[in-house]
């Protein structure tokens, strides 16, 4: 079905998307730090105390705000919990960043080899097989609530190796099933977020309900567009090539019938 040309093409699309697809990631590649990101979080208490009330997918959510708050933070590792979700909670929960600031920024902590981040079940890990001089109350794993679909827009731009700042408040969460409760579904659940820097394990999150996103510094820009117009162009020629087959069947019975 495809041309020649078009063979060359798609596979350099895709090859470019596969290579791509890691390098975008790559926090270590960040060098021009943002002066934001070299601060810390900051926390004042909220005014008032009115509950913030919303509606979704089946969920009636209540959120206590607890302090007004505004963290800059590289991103060391992105957890889009969308794309496997089985939670219904998972559209107002997508995604988590843990995020690092500070000294562990500002003296090159992040680009020692033997440092390393990952993410899973909520939670973010953080180890080195040397003394590396990490500071364990300057990195935290954020719970990013969301109910905005321009806020939605903004979260698929992040990438590990970003430099971001997040305004929001965190937030105390009570939901409530109003459809039919199931396996992962629950009827009711509570999810409650950190105040302060310094916890650790379960509990020690920070869950925000997020106000506004803004990237202060892109960690790996042509990784990323190259990464995101190559997928684009991968599924056009797809798309084409099927198109193009339809037509030549439909000429070709033409010509039996």
């Amino acid at each position: 079905m495809l041309s020649k040309i078009n063979k060359y093409i798609f596979w350099l699309l895709v090859i470019i998307f596969a290579i791509t697809f890691f390098t975008k990631n790559n926090y270590r590649n960040t060098d021009k730090i943002a002066p934001e990101v070299l601060s810390e979080p900051i926390q004042t208490k909220v005014i008032g105390n009115d509950i913030i009330k919303f509606t979704r997918d089946d969920y009636k959510y209540e959120l206590t705000p607890l302090f007004d708050y505004e963290i800059n933070g590289l991103i060391a590792h992105k957890m889009d919990y969308t794309w496997f979700s089985i939670h219904k909670r998972d559209s107002v929960f997508p995604l988590d960043l843990c995020l690092i600031w500070g000294g562990n920024v500002g003296d090159g902590v992040y680009r020692d080899k033997s440092i390393h981040f990952s993410q899973d079940f909520r939670f973010c890990m953080v180890n080195w097989t040397k003394d590396v001089g990490f500071n364990l109350s300057q990195i935290s794993n954020n719970h990013l609530v969301i109910n905005d679909e321009e806020l939605e827009k903004k979260l698929e731009l992040l990438s590990a190796g970003d430099q971001i700042k997040i305004k929001g408040q965190l937030v105390n969460i009570v939901a409530t099933n109003l459809g039919q409760p199931g396996q992962y579904d629950p009827e009711y659940f509570e999810w409650k977020s950190s105040a302060n820097r310094t916890d650790s394990s379960a509990g020690a999150c920070e869950t925000i309900y997020v106000d506004d996103i803004e990237i202060l510094q892109k960690g790996n820009p042509i990784s990323f567009y190259l990464n995101k117009y190559s997928l684009y162009g991968i599924i056009i020629l797809i798309i084409l090539n099927i198109l193009a087959g339809l037509i030549n069947m439909i000429k070709a019975t033409r010509r039996i019938n």
